[in-house]
C-alpha cells in the first residue's frame, strides 16, 4: 500500500517539473553573473585570499613552478604547480595545501638564496686569487687553463713497490692523479702530492704540480703548504724563499707562523725568533683585527716555546691591546679567546681563566676551558685541572679533557687517581649523542687506559674498551696502540693477541685511504719514539694497502701520503704531533 502511494507521489513530482515554465532571460542572466554583481550596481571588493595559499603561491613562484596571480585564491594553476613541485621532490603528488608543504618550499627558497650567495662569494674569491697570482711575476705562470691529462698506461710500478723511494712513489701518485676527472677531487689530490714533493726536496716538481691545479684559491693554499712542508723537512732556507712568492697576505702569515712553530719545537730558537719577526711585519698587510690578534697570540706561544720570555710577553701584550681596542668591536670575544688560549699554552692557565668573564658565547669559553685544564694537567696540578674540567658543559669536550688529565696522572705514576679521573671521563662519554664524537672520546679513554696499563702492567680493560669503539678506524688504531705498548712492556704474547684483534678491526675499514692514513700515523708515532723496527713494520702494512688501491683518486692520495711518511722515516724528521686543542 505504502509502496504504491510513494510511486504516485514521485510521478506527480516529476510531472510538475516537466510542465513548469522555464526561467526568464533575466533570471538566466542573474544565474551566470558572478556573485556580487547586480545590474546597475558597482562591483563589490574581492574577498581576501587564504594566507597559506598565498604563501604557497609566492614560494612556488620563486621556485619557478607557478606563473599565475599571487592572490591567495586556490586555482587550477596553483594545484598544477603544487603537484609539479611535489613530483620534483619525490613527494606524494596530492596537490593539497598544507603548512608542511609551505615550510618545505620556503626552506628550499632560503637554501637556494644561500647557495647563490655562496656561489657568488666563491666566484669573487676565485677572481681575487687569480688576479693576485697574475699580478705576481713569480706566480703568473701557475695560472693555466689546465688542459686534459692522460696517465701513461704502460708504466710499471713493480720496482717502486719492491724498493720504494719518495721520488718513485710521488711519480706514480702524480700519474694516478691524471685519471681523476672531477676538477675539485684532482685539485685535492694534487695539493697533497705537491706538499710531499716539497718535503722530499723536489721543489721544481712541486711547482709543476701547482701549475696543474685549476682553482686559483687552492694554488694559494698549495704555495703555503710547500713552504710548510719544506720547513717540516728541515729546509728552512727553501721554505722561507717559498713564502716570499705567496701573493696572499693571510696565507703568507699562516706559512710563517707554521715555520716558526716547527723551528721552536725543534729547538731552533734563533731561527724561530727571526721567522716571528717576519711574521709580525707581514701582519701589516692584514686588515682583520681578530686575525692579527690570533697571529700575535701565536707568536707569543712560539717565543715562549723557544725560551724567549721577553719576546713572548711583548707579542702577548700587543695581542691583548689589539683585542681590547675599538678595532675588534663585534669580534672582541673571538679576539680575547685567542689571547686566553695562548696564555693557557704558555703555562698560564689562571690568567687564561681570568679572561672568561669577557667572553660572551659558550663557543668562545669552551676552548679556553679546555686549554686551561690541559695546561693545569701538564703542570701536574690535577686538582685545578679537574676543577676546570668540571665547568665544561659539553660532554664531548669534558670527556676528552678528563681523559688527558688521567693520562697525566698515570704518567706521573698515580694510577689510582688516574682511574678516578677516567671514571668521570667514562660517565661524561656516555652522555655524548653524536656517534663519532662518542667514538673519539672513547678512543681518548683508551689512550689513558694504555698509560694506566704501563703502570699496572694490565692492558685488559684497554683492549675491552677499544673493541667497543663504534668507529672502525679509531677502534683499529686503538688496538694497534695497545699492542705497541704491550710490546714495549715486554709482553710479546699479549701484543700478538692484540695485534690479531687489530688486524681484524683493520679489515673492517672499507676505505683504503683511511687504512693507509692510519698506518702512516702509527709509523710516525713509532719513529718519533725511536722505535725504528715498529715504524717500518707499520709503513710496510700501509704500502701493501696502497699497492692494491686502484681508484685513481685514492691511489694518488695514499701514495702521496706514503712518500711524505717515508721522508720522515729516512731523514729522521718525524716529530710527535702537538697536543690537540
Amino acid at each position: 500500500m505504502w509502496d504504491k502511494r510513494l510511486e504516485f507521489l514521485v510521478a506527480a513530482f516529476v510531472g510538475a517539473l516537466i510542465l513548469a515554465p522555464g526561467p526568464s532571460p533575466a533570471a538566466v542572466e542573474m544565474a551566470v553573473r558572478p556573485a556580487g554583481e547586480l545590474p546597475g550596481a558597482a562591483p563589490s571588493p574581492e574577498l581576501p585570499g587564504d594566507p597559506l595559499v598565498r604563501r604557497l603561491q609566492e614560494a612556488l613562484a620563486k621556485a619557478g613552478f607557478y606563473h599565475g596571480t599571487v592572490n591567495g585564491r586556490m586555482n587550477p594553476g596553483t594545484e598544477i604547480a603544487i603537484r609539479a613541485y611535489q613530483k620534483s621532490k619525490g613527494m606524494k603528488r596530492d596537490g593539497l595545501v598544507t603548512e608542511a608543504l609551505a615550510n618545505s618550499l620556503e626552506t628550499g627558497a632560503k637554501v637556494a638564496v644561500l647557495l647563490k650567495r655562496l656561489e657568488r662569494t666563491r666566484k669573487e674569491n676565485i677572481d681575487a686569487a687569480k688576479k693576485a697570482l697574475l699580478a705576481n711575476p713569480a706566480t703568473r705562470g701557475l695560472v693555466t687553463d689546465g688542459d686534459g691529462e692522460a696517465a701513461d698506461p704502460t708504466r710499471d710500478t713493480t720496482p717502486c713497490f719492491r724498493s720504494p723511494t719518495a721520488r718513485c712513489l710521488l711519480k706514480e701518485a702524480s700519474e694516478s692523479a691524471k685519471g681523476i676527472f672531477k676538477d675539485e677531487m684532482r685539485d685535492w689530490a694534487l695539493g697533497e702530492i705537491l706538499a710531499a714533493q716539497a718535503k722530499a726536496g723536489l721543489a721544481p716538481e712541486a711547482m709543476k704540480t701547482v701549475g696543474r691545479i685549476k682553482d686559483p684559491r687552492l694554488i694559494m693554499v698549495a704555495l703555503r703548504d710547500i713552504a710548510e712542508a719544506q720547513a717540516a723537512a728541515g729546509r728552512d732556507e727553501e721554505s722561507l724563499a717559498a713564502v716570499d712568492i705567496i701573493p696572499d697576505p693571510l696565507k703568507r702569515a699562516e706559512a710563517l707562523a707554521a715555520i716558526a712553530d716547527i723551528q721552536a719545537r725543534r729547538g731552533q730558537a734563533d731561527e724561530a725568533r727571526k721567522t716571528v719577526r717576519r711574521l709580525i711585519q707581514a701582519l701589516e698587510e692584514i686588515d682583520s683585527a681578530p686575525r692579527k690578534v690570533a697571529f700575535l697570540a701565536k707568536a707569543a706561544v712560539i717565543m715562549a716555546r723557544a725560551g724567549d720570555d721577553r719576546a713572548a710577553a711583548v707579542n702577548l701584550d700587543a695581542a691583548i691591546r689589539l683585542a681590547r681596542s675599538p678595532a675588534t668591536v663585534g669580534d672582541r670575544g673571538v679576539a680575547l679567546r685567542h689571547v686566553a688560549s695562548a696564555l693557557a699554552e704558555m703555562a698560564k692557565p689562571a690568567e687564561a681563566l681570568d679572561l672568561l668573564d669577557e667572553l660572551g658565547e659558550d663557543s668562545e669559553r669552551t676552548p679556553v676551558l679546555v686549554s686551561a685544564a690541559n695546561a693545569h694537567a701538564r703542570a701536574g696540578d690535577a686538582t685545578e685541572a679537574l676543577a676546570t674540567a668540571e665547568t665544561i658543559e659539553a660532554e664531548r669536550y669534558r670527556a676528552v679533557v678528563l681523559s688527558r688529565i688521567a693520562q697525566a696522572q698515570a704518567k706521573g705514576g698515580d694510577a689510582g687517581a688516574a682511574r678516578k679521573s677516567l671514571g668521570k671521563a667514562v660517565a661524561a662519554a656516555k652522555g655524548i649523542k653524536l656517534p663519532f664524537a662518542r667514538a673519539y672520546a672513547d678512543s681518548r679513554i683508551v689512550l689513558a687506559l694504555i698509560d694506566i696499563g704501563k703502570v699496572s702492567g694490565d692492558f685488559g680493560v684497554a683492549v675491552e674498551t677499544a673493541q667497543g669503539i663504534s668507529d672502525k678506524q679509531l677502534r683499529a688504531h686503538g688496538l694497534w696502540s695497545i699492542a705497541a705498548a704491550q710490546r714495549r712492556g715486554g709482553d710479546e704474547a699479549g701484543a700478538a693477541r692484540t695485534e690479531r684483534l687489530a688486524s681484524e678491526a683493520t679489515d673492517d675499514i672499507k676505505s683504503r685511504v683511511s687504512r693507509v692514513w692510519m698506518f702512516g700515523d702509527i709509523a710516525l708515532g713509532h719513529a718519533a719514539r725511536g722505535e725504528t723496527n715498529s715504524a717500518w713494520t707499520a709503513f710496510g702494512r700501509a704500502l701493501k694497502v696502497a699497492r692494491d688501491t686502484q681508484n685513481a683518486w685514492g691511489r694518488a692520495r695514499v701514495l702521496g701520503r706514503l712518500a711524505a711518511v717515508l721522508v720522515d722515516l729516512t731523514e729522521g724528521t718525524a716529530l710527535l704531533p702537538p697536543e690537540e686543542p
